[in-house]
């Protein structure tokens, strides 16, 4: 039996607790950390225009975000809010420092714990960059399997292919998880550079080389296929999700991607 969404029975990786220095007075909400997701120099370093990410809980309820400015604090309306994650654009104006969230009833949190560091705009052209833009995560012969959704809710899309068969980033970004589930096997999560969504790898032969944290660009080898955890017969399960996978994000039909990319190729 080929895998299955893995929510309920598989909610992904237990979220850490929200480090000292992030939990809001009164148990209101929280930060635990904010990261950029699009137009990044760094993990936490951006410029004016970029979207970062805050991580915490009860961030639903999140009604402004407030950056350091030169002159003062700098207030912003998120883009998105679920209960662990919300969105904003780095405003003009804004400065290093460790923004903070308000929510709807004027509740502060504690600054995030890891500073922003903002630089200033430039007006100087983006470096040309040799590795693709994008890829198709298998690199080899293969076959779809099954779709998305249909009568028992697949998450993902699975792709057949020989074990052993080599995996690939899709997409630019940053290793966000490493790890072995019994239903998944071993799998490895890819924060995607540039747009607020995740993908993953299911069932790979063995836990990949990358270590959490890891930079990758589109073509960057990640692993082989294989048929650890549930599965039948050695595939890809392919997940992508919109915003942060299981922690508020939305899993969505990644067949469009993988035709564009493999057109691309």
């Amino acid at each position: 039996m080929l895998l299955a969404v893995l929510a309920p029975a598989f909610a992904g990786p237990a979220r850490a607790a929200v480090v000292p220095g992030g939990v809001g007075a009164g148990g209101a909400v929280s930060v635990a950390d904010v990261i950029c997701v699009k137009q990044c120099i760094a993990v936490h370093k951006v410029r004016p225009g970029s979207t970062v990410r805050f991580r915490g809980s009860d961030l639903e309820e999140v009604s402004q975000v407030v950056f350091r400015g030169a002159g003062g604090p700098l207030k912003v309306t998120p883009m998105r809010r679920t209960e662990r994650a919300a969105t904003a654009v780095v405003p003009e104006g804004a400065v290093a420092g460790r923004p903070y969230v308000i929510d709807q009833a004027g509740h502060q949190s504690r600054p995030a714990p890891h500073k922003l560091f903002v630089l200033a705009p430039t007006t100087a052209p983006a470096p040309v960059v040799s590795s693709p833009a994008t890829a198709y995560p298998i690199a080899g012969p293969h076959e779809l399997w099954e779709g998305f959704g249909g009568t028992r809710e697949h998450g993902g899309v699975d792709v057949g292919a020989a074990c052993g068969t080599p995996l690939v980033a899709a997409l630019p970004g940053k290793v966000e998880y490493n790890k072995y589930e019994s239903r998944a096997g071993n799998y490895l999560v890819i924060d995607a550079e540039g747009v607020d969504a995740d993908i993953i790898y299911m069932h790979m032969t063995a836990p990949s080389s990358l270590k959490v944290g890891t930079l990758v660009t589109a073509g960057t080898p990640v692993g082989t296929v294989g048929d650890t955890g549930n599965a039948s017969g050695c595939h890809l399960h392919f997940e992508y999700w919109m915003g942060e996978a299981w922690l508020g994000g939305e899993a969505v039909d990644p067949l469009p991607y993988l035709k564009a990319w493999e057109a691309a190729g």
